[in-house]
């Protein structure tokens, strides 16, 4: 029977260590020529480092294309915490810090000034340099919410935009569930950069998974993706490096995860403002509604004239 200890696994007694093992890599095709019309990706990394507001706001859950909403706020606005599930057509939105540098509203999950701990198997655990040294179910790895109830994804945001030529898992317990690697760009789409068999095998104990990448984007946030139905247990993560092209290593600042086995933090903290942010959004909203109304019946009666 497999139980849960802080710090280590026992399993029919015995205490399991292993030694770290660097595995073979898949490679990834390289990608197309961006076309002529790409956006301004400087000017884009730009209005990101603006959204954070001077470091206020860290871990972008969603980022939604509005460029109308610059006749309303001009080119920058820090609206404060929202939790507004659909707007300008998008669905399923999170609750969280909502900033508008233009053309982009940015959702921040967290602020910087509250500091919470890192929970047991959270995927904040998945942060910074690699810090379980040895194999294990053990709570300085992220964690699934289950076994292998689904598959799962992991979301890293690093500190800065770079250009990228490897991402590394490490896998601390019951490795091989890698299959999907993703990046995002600075305009917020994901890219796959990879998709392939985890080099390190489920007979590892634990391991480095490898993943030389070669895209034509600097990026500051990957996506890894489990398949953890396929390799029974928890399939645990220490970290996930980002190599850059002048091979320097970067270390995740903030995660995110389709679940976790980790008790919940509490509510987002919600500011006092935040349902004087939410009046002030709706009102907005409806003067936008009223002066749509008022063009609308000036070209009505503009018709009615000429006719």
């Amino acid at each position: 029977m497999r139980h849960r200890i802080a710090g280590f696994v026992l399993a029919g007694g015995l205490l399991v260590l292993a030694g770290l093992v660097l595995v073979g890599v898949h490679r990834a095709e390289p990608p197309k020529d961006p076309p002529k019309d790409a956006p301004n990706l400087t000017a884009l990394e730009e209005s990101f480092k603006k959204a954070r507001v001077e470091g206020k706001y860290r871990m972008l859950l969603r980022q939604i294309k509005v460029p109308k909403d610059v006749d309303t706020y001009q080119q920058f606005k820090d609206l404060g915490f929202r939790d507004q599930r659909e707007y300008a057509g998008e669905k399923d939105l999170p609750a969280g810090y909502w900033v508008y540098s233009a053309p982009y509203w940015y959702i921040w999950r967290d602020l910087t000034s509250v500091r919470r701990p890192d929970r047991q198997w959270g995927p904040e655990q998945a942060t910074g340099e690699p810090n379980t040294m040895m194999a294990g179910d053990i709570v300085t790895a992220w964690a699934s919410a289950s076994q292998d109830g689904q598959k799962e994804w992991l979301m890293l945001e690093y500190d800065e935009f770079v250009t990228a030529t490897a991402v590394l898992v490490y896998e601390t317990f019951n490795p091989g569930a890698l299959y999907r690697v993703t990046a995002f760009k600075p305009d917020g789409e994901e890219v796959e950069v990879w998709a392939g068999t985890d080099p390190t095998t489920p007979d590892s104990e634990m391991g480095v998974s490898e993943i030389p990448v070669k895209i034509n984007f600097k990026t500051n946030r990957v996506k890894i993706y489990i398949d953890s139905p396929a390799v029974p247990g928890w399939n645990e993560i220490d970290a996930v490096g980002l190599r850059d092209k002048d091979k320097k290593m970067h270390w995740a600042v903030a995660a995110d995860a389709s679940t976790t086995y980790a008790q919940p933090f509490n509510a987002i903290p919600t500011p006092p403002d935040a349902p004087q942010n939410e009046r002030i959004m709706r009102l907005e909203k409806e003067v936008e509604e009223l002066k749509k109304t008022v063009e609308d019946l000036k070209k009505a009666i503009n018709n009615k004239k000429d006719k």
